[in-house]
Parts: structure tokens; C-alpha cells; sequence
């Protein structure tokens, strides 16, 4: 939340420092002068960790901390909130992970809050002096921020109620300003076009805080507008491109894959307008964004790798992996820590570099220091993107591996980007020195790749010359029109794309997350209140992952399930969940007020005995989330954008998954509970990892061209236990067998990869082709 991370496990609880993120996020209105709030959101999400305040006087940090918490507490007594935010401010710049902080925080711009609203009612009833434009700014970015607090502590009605608020009252200012006929009354959105007035500036600030209110009501399961928020966030963002031709920067990249609203077009455009960000932070300009439709249509070559015939090296392939992400509580380290000791070392160094000041010595992390040639720590708030760029290229690497993309904090995409600029110096030095200025020169400095981290175009073939991914998630044919969103040039691995150490990590003698027996498996049951014999559909993904169809679709199978069983177990029917052995859901709880929203649509669409087949699990550590999916029967991936590394804890776990592969990504005749604006496409590469997965797992046979199949799929499970049982202990007799979990195997395909632009980059290719390994 406070710097835009989006691990993709949610089930795991991740360690989330205090920070108030309204302290570091962009507003696109400047604030005035006075506002005390640009003194605290002058950078950007995440970029910087540099203290804002700076001590002059000899007590330590910690006394002079502790002297602004109280000086700032006083104000608050006094009702000076702008003293005490300025206080605040200053507090936050010695500690910003402090609880206390931002308990005050929250404190004062409710204060604040609760003085502007006494204006701006006045004003409002034509009882005062108009508002004016600083002053309902500061409102405006005061309600954003105390909404931005209540996130982080997953209180999604008042987040909300702020969001909705700030949207209303500037829509009311503006709309009378304007002097529209309806401005007695709140202006919608859709009825409010600033584009041609003074007061332009205001609409990427609204559209931001609409598209915080999504994000805010699809974190909470709050679905009464879902489809028309949606809609209303696709089309403002399509509208208000950038005077470059840019779409404006309001939604995070990685909200834009989640999102069924935003379509893979739009997404890539949103990635492509991030990658831009990363070069003008260079002072550069995005030059693809030039590129014409013709150019952009034009299929990349292709080449073919066989894994096995390759030639070997004269000198060793200098590889370096560049992530935030190296830390045990992270989904990527758990994934990748036994990936790096495959690595052919007579052929391959190894260099893992760590953007972080703070050293992780967690298991995950340290058998990834064992398993390559150097690790290094370094600091993004000690050094410039270029300088730890730099830093990189010191070590002489032919590939750096970006493992995160737009997946965190901005600071990596501008790491990559530097290598634009010192291209640009080798290319002028080249021409000023009578040379060819398209010589290629700058093609010495390492290959980019992106991986893992991201899943989805990157949005820039200048920053990032490949991506990795599989036949599945982007089919290379384009049949669907899928590999033209992709600026860069794409390697397919032969199976799945999604690396992972699952074999070598998890069900080892004594870490008890396999569960030994079906009498541990029934107590375990009794833990979270699950009968013995009732048959578990599993959902542990983020619930901002779930859409209200879905959700639908899911009820319906389950009623369908439960009325089968309540025929053959009538004295059941009345009894609570732990007592009968029908059918439910288990999902996984975000905030009470998600809970209840959930239970209130079963509620009102399917009566109110469904209610009860609804249960709810805690966000857990990592091996208590591993262990209890063995209480599950099936695994249920969201559409929208799919399971990751759940889906391979669920398929490793023994545990089938059922997953949705449109044939025709537009196609939804077969699915009778959508219209045209609730189906769910699935041309978004997250919303094809499950299928990938699936096939990797050979068990394809799992994959639902549309939801009414996907539907029908869910019944059996619960239904026909012969046909369930069949599919279980396949899966189960071939898990350790398939090319999912064969990650010696998948490193091997890598190399493949690597050694082949290694030899394009020796060649000095100026157009690189798509890379198709093959693995026989």
C-alpha cells in the first residue's frame, strides 16, 4: 500500500511498516504555497527514503523525535493543526515506520478535515465567503490522505466515505465556478468537462481519487457500482492522454492487469507511460512514442533454441538479477531461492544485487547468497538510479535481469533506464568521431531482461530488450491479437514461464506442511471450523483479485452442490457450517467490512441459508497458509487475474485448481450469468498464468473455456467423486514428475536464452527476434 507493492501472494502476511503513504504519493494539483501538505508530498511514491527534516541541535534522533511527537501533540490539544502537521512532517523525516506517527497523522487531518468542512458548508449554504481554490485543494489532498491511512489499516467504508467526499465536494466547487445550470446540486463526472476551462488541472486529480475508490471498493468486495466505476475509470483514462500522447499516469501499472475494467490495450499503454516516466527522469524522451501503427504491427523474427544443441562457451556469460525484492517476506525470494544454484557454473556468473540498505539474513535469502558468485546490497537512497547503474556495469555483465519491472517502487525502471543515456553518449561519441552513430556501440553495455516481477508488458523495447514468458500466456501466433501489446522482444520458455522452488523447499522431514494423515487433516479441519466430510472450494487470493461475477458463478455451483447434498442429508439442512458436511467456500478474509459485504450479496441474490456456506480464514504466515490448504478440495482461480505463486502452492499441495482460458478472448455467449460489461477477458497475460500452469502441471484437462463450463466443472468436483478422485491422484502421482516443478530443468531453457543474446549481441543485432526455446 504505502509504496505501491503488489506481492502477489496476499495469503502471506508481509511485515508493513506505518508509513502514511499519503506523505509520499504524487498529487497531480500543486499544491499553494501554503498548503502544509506539499511539505510532505513533494516526492514521489516510494523513490526516497531522504529525511525531511534535519536536526541542527546535539540530541540524538531519537530525543528529538520524541520532542515533536509532544510538541505536535500540543498542537493538536490547541486545535493548530497546521502546526502539528508541519510537526508531524518533521517527525516523519526521522522515523517514518513509527505507529505513533501515524496515529497523529490521522488525528490531525481529521482535525483539519473537521475545520475545512465548517468553511466549506458555510460557503456551500450561501451563508459565507466563497471557497477558494487553495482552500478546497488543501481539503481535497487532506481527505486523500486520511483516506490513504485508512487503507493501510484496511478500513475500506472510511476510506471510502473520504474518497467519496473529496470527489463530491470538488465536483460541487468546480461545477458552480463554472456556473453550470446544475451546479445547486453535485455535478456527476461524466456531466463535468473541464477539458476546455481554467480549470483543466483539476481532472487528473479526480480521476485519481475515482480510481482510488475502485481500487479502495474492490479491496473490500464492495461491487454496488463495480461495473459502472469501471467503466467510467476506462474511459477517463482513455480520454485525458498527455499533451506527449501519453496515458496519464493515474493508475498504478499493476492495478491496470488486476482490473477487468482496463483492457490490454489500455494496459500496455499505462505500462508504456511508466517507461516514459523512467526515461524523463533521465532527461530523455521516450522515442517510441513516434513509432507508428504500421511499425508497431510489424511481427518480430523468430528464432528457435533447442536447449540441447548448444555449443559451449569460450568465456563465461556474465548474468546479474536487480531486485527490492530479495527479502524473506517476499513471494519472489521464496520462489527463486534454489534457482540460482542451477546455474551451469562452468558457464555462467552469478550476481544478485539487492536494493536494499537493510540486511536480510532469512533462510530464503541466505540460500541465495549461497547459490551465487557475489551478492551486493545497494542503497537507492545513497545512490542515484545512475550510480547504481553504474555500480551494476562495474562488474562487467552481459545480462542484468530486471526482477521487478513496475511491480514496486519506480526506482528500478529508472536503474534500467540509465542505460538509455549512457547509449546515447556512446552513439554522439561514435558520430563525433566520424562513425556511424547507428554503429551499435552502446550494444557492449549489458542486455536488459525483464522477469518475474512484472507480469506484463514492460512497455519499452529501449529500456527492456526481452521479456520471458511462455506459448501460453502469449500465444506467438497473436490469433488473438495478444503479442502486438508487447513493445520488446519476447523469449518463450518451453513450459511454464513461472519459475519456482517448491520441489526442493516445501515438504521436507519435519516442516510439517504436508499433512501426514487424514486424522491430522480432520484436526486441522476443527481448527477452522470445517467438517470432516464437507467438500472445500478454496479460494486464498487477494480479494481485489475477485469479481462480483465470478463470485456469482462461484454461489451458484455451490448452491447447486449444497441442494444435491441437503436431498441426501435432509436432518443437516438447519445445522451451522462445523456441524454439517455440505459444501462451502473458504476465501480469504481482507477487513471486516469484507466479510460482511460478501455475505450480504449471498444474502440478498441466493437467500439467506447460503449464508452460512460462506467461511473466512485470517491472512497468516507463510507455512501456516501452506499447511492449512491441505483442509481444501479444490483450488478456484480468479479470472481476472489468476493465481501465481498460490497456484503452485495449490498444485504442489496436491490440491486441483480449476482455471478459465477463454478460446475467443471476446467470446461470451457460452456464459449465461454475463452480459457484455461483466465478462471477464482473459487476454491479459495474469489472467493466462493458471492455464500455464495447469498445462505445465499436465493437467489441462482443468482449463474452462468459459464460466458456464467453469461452472459445471465446480458441481462435479463436489458431485462425482469418482471422476474428483481420478483428477486428484493424478495430480498428486505426477507433481514431482512435471515440468512445473522441475527447476534444474527450467534454468537449463534459461541458459539457452541467455547464450543465444549474448551471441546476437555479439553480432551487433540492430533488431532482435523473438526467442522460442525448445526443450525435447
Amino acid at each position: 500500500t504505502a509504496d505501491n507493492r503488489h506481492a502477489e501472494d496476499a495469503s502471506i502476511r508481509s511485515r508493513r511498516g506505518a508509513n502514511p503513504s499519503f506523505i509520499r504519493r504524487n498529487h497531480a494539483i500543486k499544491p499553494s504555497s501554503s498548503s502544509l501538505f506539499a511539505t510532505v508530498t513533494n516526492t514521489r511514491g516510494g523513490d526516497s527514503n531522504d529525511n525531511i527534516y534535519t536536526s541542527t541541535e546535539s540530541s540524538s534522533s531519537n530525543q528529538q523525535f520524541d520532542y515533536l511527537v509532544e510538541k505536535a501533540q500540543r498542537h493538536l490539544r490547541e486545535k493548530d493543526a497546521d502546526q502539528a502537521f508541519a510537526t508531524l512532517a518533521q517527525a516523519y523525516g526521522i522515523d517514518p515506520t513509527s505507529t505513533t506517527i501515524a496515529a497523529l497523522f490521522e488525528s490531525c487531518l481529521g482535525l483539519k478535515i473537521d475545520l475545512a468542512e465548517e468553511l466549506y458548508s458555510t460557503w456551500k449554504n450561501d451563508a459565507g465567503r466563497a471557497l477558494s481554490e487553495a482552500e478546497l485543494t488543501n481539503l481535497f489532498q487532506d481527505r486523500m490522505g486520511l483516506s490513504s491511512l485508512f487503507i493501510d489499516k484496511e478500513e475500506y467504508d472510511e476510506a471510502g466515505i473520504q474518497l467519496r467526499k473529496a470527489i463530491e465536494e470538488a465536483q460541487y466547487w468546480l461545477s458552480s465556478s463554472l456556473q453550470l445550470p446544475d451546479a445547486s446540486t453535485t455535478a456527476s463526472s461524466d456531466q463535468l468537462d473541464l477539458t476546455n476551462t481554467q480549470f483543466k488541472h483539476w481532472q487528473p486529480s479526480i480521476d485519481r481519487a475515482q480510481y482510488l475508490l475502485y481500487r479502495t471498493n474492490a479491496a473490500c468486495c464492495q461491487w454496488d457500482t463495480y461495473f459502472q466505476d469501471g467503466q467510467q475509470l476506462s474511459q477517463s483514462l482513455s480520454h485525458n492522454a498527455s499533451p506527449s500522447g501519453h496515458v496519464q499516469r493515474i493508475l498504478h501499472p499493476f492495478d491496470a492487469l488486476k482490473f477487468p475494467c482496463i483492457s490490454l490495450e489500455l494496459a500496455s499503454k499505462i505500462a508504456q507511460s511508466y517507461a516514459a516516466r523512467a526515461l524523463e527522469s533521465h532527461g530523455l524522451v521516450d522515442k517510441e512514442e513516434t513509432t507508428t501503427d504500421e511499425q508497431r504491427s510489424l511481427r518480430r523474427p523468430t528464432v528457435t533454441v533447442n536447449r540441447k544443441e548448444l555449443p559451449t562457451l569460450e568465456q563465461k556469460i556474465r548474468i546479474g538479477y536487480i531486485s527490492p525484492d530479495f527479502t524473506s517476506r517476499h513471494p519472489l525470494a521464496f520462489l527463486m531461492q534454489h534457482v540460482f544454484r542451477y546455474h551451469e557454473k562452468s558457464q555462467f556468473s552469478v550476481y544478485i544485487y539487492a536494493l536494499s540498505s537493510k540486511v536480510d539474513d532469512g533462510p530464503e535469502v541466505q540460500a541465495i547468497k549461497e547459490s551465487c558468485d557475489q551478492f551486493t546490497y545497494l542503497s537507492p537512497s545513497a545512490m542515484s538510479p545512475m550510480e547504481l547503474y553504474q555500480r551494476m556495469v562495474q562488474d562487467e555483465l552481459d545480462i542484468i535481469v530486471d526482477l521487478c519491472g513496475y511491480a514496486g517502487t519506480s526506482i528500478v525502471a529508472e536503474i534500467m533506464a540509465s542505460r538509455c543515456l549512457l547509449q546515447q553518449v556512446n552513439d554522439e561519441s561514435s558520430s563525433s568521431a566520424g562513425g556511424n552513430g547507428a554503429d551499435c556501440s552502446s550494444r557492449l553495455l549489458p542486455i536488459h531482461v525483464s522477469y518475474m516481477g512484472f507480469p506484463g508488458s514492460v512497455g519499452s523495447s529501449r529500456i527492456w530488450d526481452y521479456s520471458i514468458f511462455d506459448q501460453v500466456v502469449i500465444p506467438p501466433d497473436d490469433e488473438y491479437g495478444i503479442r502486438e501489446h508487447y513493445n520488446e522482444a519476447l523469449v518463450y520458455m518451453p513450459h511454464c514461464y513461472f519459475v519456482n522452488s517448491h520441489k526442493t523447499v516445501l515438504g521436507r522431514e519435519g516442516d510439517g506442511i504436508i499433512l501426514a494423515n487424514e486424522e491430522e487433516r480432520i484436526q486441522l479441519r476443527a481448527k477452522y471450523g470445517i467438517h470432516p466430510r464437507a467438500f472445500v472450494y478454496c479460494c486464498h487470493s487477494r480479494p481485489d483479485k475477485v469479481d462480483p461475477s465470478t463470485f456469482r458463478t462461484w454461489i451458484s455451483a455451490l448452491s447447486t452442490a449444497r441442494s444435491e447434498y441437503f436431498a441426501k442429508h435432509a436432518d443437516e439442512r438447519k445445522l451451522d457450517s462445523s456441524k454439517s458436511g455440505a459444501p462451502v467456500l473458504w476465501l480469504l478474509r481482507s477487513g471486516k467490512e469484507m466479510e460482511e459485504n460478501l455475505r450480504q450479496l449471498v444474502r440478498k441474490d441466493f437467500g439467506e441459508s447460503m449464508e452460512d456456506a460462506l467461511l473466512f480464514a485470517d491472512v497468516s504466515e507463510r507455512n501456516e497458509h501452506l499447511r492449512r490448504l491441505g483442509c481444501a478440495d479444490v483450488f478456484l482461480d480468479t479470472p481476472a487475474y489468476n493465481a501465481h505463486t498460490l497456484g503452485c502452492d495449490a498444485l504442489y499441495l496436491g490440491l486441483p485448481m480449476i482455471s478459465l482460458l477463454r478460446n475467443n478472448c471476446s467470446d461470451n455467449q457460452a456464459d449465461s450469468m454475463c452480459d457484455d460489461q461483466s465478462t471477464i477477458a482473459t487476454d491479459k497475460l495474469a489472467s493466462r498464468v493458471g492455464a500455464s500452469l495447469l498445462r505445465s502441471a499436465e493437467m489441462e484437462d482443468l482449463i474452462y473455456p468459459n464460466m458456464s463450463d467453469y461452472e459445471d466443472a465446480m458441481v462435479k468436483c463436489a458431485l462425482n467423486s469418482e471422476w474428483f478422485e481420478s483428477i486428484r491422484n493424478r495430480l498428486r502421482s505426477s507433481v514431482l514428475l512435471s515440468p512445473l516443478f522441475d527447476t534444474e530443468r527450467w534454468v537449463r531453457n534459461l541458459e539457452a536464452s541467455f547464450m543465444h543474446m549474448k551471441s546476437m549481441n555479439d553480432k551487433q543485432s540492430n533488431r532482435l527476434p523473438d526467442i522460442i526455446v525448445t526443450d525435447p
